[in-house]
Parts: structure tokens; sequence; C-alpha cells
């Protein structure tokens, strides 16, 4: 249950992405809000339709990059996981389901698989990502996590965390 409107660390939780997780996430995206939000748009054009379709193919090809994000054990939202070298993963983060917009789950899905990452990946020093300018939500989101701002152009904004902020604590 959602206390003070926010939610906890013990009812979020960041899982393997199942094969039926993977039918909800491309439910997700077929919702244009979410779509535009995921990949930073602000308008519908043909270049968002294929990346939602290249996605599409990418959660049941490859799995393996992908987790779930669940709420009390139901899916909510999802984690992209892409290694740009042996050094730096690029992540992206969904959650789908609007009504838990801005209820922290988003936060204690990104902070379970932050320390995920950089546990289990020693050579691992730098995780990014990127939103669009406008979603706020979002970017304060990362912010609440220790992602910095590197740069921002185009209507976006690219963010890092470092490895040694992360071991510094600078996670809140």
């Amino acid at each position: 249950m959602l206390k003070n409107n926010k939610a906890n660390d013990i009812e979020v939780s960041v899982d393997n992405l199942s094969f039926l997780d993977v039918f909800t996430v491309q439910k997700y995206l077929d919702d244009i809000e979410i779509a535009k939000k995921a990949f930073g748009v602000t308008n519908e054009s043909q270049q968002l339709f294929e990346n939602i379709n290249k996605l599409k193919k990418s959660l049941l090809l490859n799995r393996s990059n992908f987790k779930s994000i669940k709420y009390n054990r139901k899916t909510v939202g999802f984690i992209q996981i892409h290694y740009e070298n042996i050094n730096q993963v690029k992540i992206g983060i969904v959650i789908g389901e609007k009504k838990y917009w801005g209820k922290n789950i988003g936060s204690i899905a990104l902070k379970k698989t932050i320390d995920l990452l950089f546990k289990n990946d020693n050579n691992l020093t730098t995780i990014t990502l990127d939103t669009a300018s406008y979603n706020v939500i979002a970017k304060k989101c990362f912010e609440k996590v220790g992602f910095k701002v590197y740069k921002e152009e185009n209507g976006k904004v690219y963010m890092f965390l470092s490895r040694d902020s992360y071991e510094k604590g600078n996670i809140k």
C-alpha cells in the first residue's frame, strides 16, 4: 500500500524479465504518451514508431538486457541495460503504469539496479542515461539517486553516475 503516496523499498523489486512480462511491457509501449517519454520526444513521427517496433523486438530477442520493475509483485515498468563498452552501461527506465508515476517506484528500482550493476561488474565505472528535457519527473528521479547532468542538447538531458560517486555513498 502506498503510504504517504510513496512506495517503500520492500514493495518494489527488480527482477529478470519473464516471457509474460514482455507482453506487459510491449503494451506500455503502445501508449503514445509513454512511448514519447521513453524515447524523449514531443511529437509522433515515423522515427518514433520505428524505435517502438525495434524496442518491442529487442524485448523478445534480448530479454536478458531488460529487468521488470514490480510493485507488490505486479509488473509496473521496466529497465533496459545496454553495455556501451566494458566500462560503461547505458540504462533506460519506464514506469508503464501511469498511476504510479511520481510514487518513488522508479527511484527505488534505479537504486536496486545500480547496486546490482556495480556489485556484479568490477569493470563498470560509469552508468549513463538520458531523458527528455520536459520530463521533469524523470530528471528529478535520476538526480535523487545520484545522477549528474553532463550535457543538455536537442531537447534531451544526458546524465551519469560514476562508480566513485556510488562507492562514496552519494546515492540517497
